[in-house]
């Protein structure tokens, strides 16, 4: 890992929700960066808060908060031939604060699809400069495909060699390397068209979780926290529901939920303890349920600070319910040791088709990870 001269040059750090914050600041600390800036997007709930929260932290040498419109949901409206000029016209998406760069070193990203990401990585790779894309969630151990005709699914496997985001992100030849929590999950398949470029992070998510400093930093990000810790005070066990975007399209949202709440009860036997939702950072609609039992958490709080929580407040047992999160993945990692968490996947419930694939894929690799699971 990149621990000698290289950590005193600067770099630039790109991130579009919360968690891959989290693992931009670990990569920060693990490698011993010292000169960082950070663009902070806006793709989440209240992103513009968020980052005048970590700017007030003095981590980093500059935050940017940008507001790139609705650029890249014009992008998802274009036929492949008009994406590919979207995509080669990316010298129109940089920036100003980085029409110069000849102060960086190195970028980190974590996409290589989303349009202003995607800017950033052909501009340092224009003059010269390594992009590394780091991990932005469970998207980057699966095929994000989900075409069902073979002529578009050989179009998109075939996508990087003309310069477009293919199915595994960090598959453009711009990308020089890609850094993950769980590289083998990757390089054990020589098939994979990313295996050569993946490495893992400079330290282990639950070491850097385990950090007093980042303890600290994180409440002061979230100040938020501390509302958490007052709400499962005096609870041994509570189940944690994560929603995801697609459950802003149910028609009947209140009797969704309800249905959730009673499968979750009749799956852990017992309707007196707590449960919490936690919305994805995507969503629009706010989740109005009346109901002593519920409670909503914070939106925009990764829910891997739940951590946190579950260390200062000793829960003995955890119930973690989703749809398919990375979330899923990154608790039960931190949490394994203690055997404190039960998971359970809601099965398909109004998904559309293509979120069931996703979710599917999910599913299989949740199994390589050997995570043991229930379907709800």
């Amino acid at each position: 890992m990149e621990i000698g001269a290289e950590a005193n040059s600067k770099k630039l750090f790109v991130c579009t929700k919360p968690y891959q914050y989290l693992i931009a600041r670990l990569i920060k600390q693990g490698c011993r960066f010292d000169k960082c800036d950070l663009v902070i997007l806006n793709h989440f709930y209240k992103a513009e808060e968020f980052s005048e929260r970590v700017r007030s932290t003095g981590v980093w040498n500059r935050v940017l908060f940008i507001d790139d419109g609705m650029l890249d949901q014009m992008k998802l409206q274009l036929n492949p031939l008009k994406k590919y000029f979207f995509y080669h016209s990316w010298r129109r998406f940089i920036p100003a604060a980085f029409k110069d760069i000849s102060d960086y070193s190195e970028a980190f990203v974590a996409h290589d699809f989303v349009a202003l990401e995607y800017a950033v990585i052909r501009k340092f790779s224009s003059e010269g400069k390594k992009t590394t894309l780091y991990e932005e969630g469970s998207g980057n151990y699966i095929n994000n495909s989900t075409h069902k005709k073979w002529y578009m699914r050989m179009l998109k496997k075939m996508a990087p060699w003309f310069g477009l985001p293919g199915g595994y992100f960090g598959s453009l030849r711009w990308i020089d390397s890609i850094w993950l929590q769980r590289p083998e999950l990757i390089t054990s398949n020589r098939n994979n068209p990313i295996y050569r470029k993946t490495r893992g992070l400079p330290v282990t998510f639950q070491h850097f979780m385990q950090s007093p400093e980042i303890e600290k930093e994180c409440y002061e990000i979230y100040p938020e926290l501390h509302d958490v810790d007052a709400l499962v005070r005096g609870y041994e066990e509570l189940s944690v529901v994560l929603t995801d975007q697609f459950v802003d399209d149910v028609e009947d949202r209140n009797a969704y939920f309800r249905t959730i709440i009673d499968k979750i009860n009749a799956a852990t036997g017992n309707d007196n303890n707590p449960i919490f939702f936690k919305q994805h950072p995507g969503e629009v609609q706010p989740i109005d349920i009346v109901d002593d039992q519920i409670s909503i958490l914070p939106q925009k709080l990764p829910i891997e600070l739940l951590y946190l929580i579950i260390q200062k407040n000793k829960i003995r047992k955890i119930n973690l319910v989703s749809f398919g999160s990375t979330a899923i993945l990154n608790l039960y990692d931190l949490c394994r040791a203690d055997e404190c968490m039960s998971v359970f996947i809601i099965d398909s419930m109004s998904m559309q088709e293509d979120v069931k694939l996703i979710a599917t894929r999910f599913v299989d690799l949740a199994e390589k990870h050997q995570i043991r699971f229930q379907t709800l």
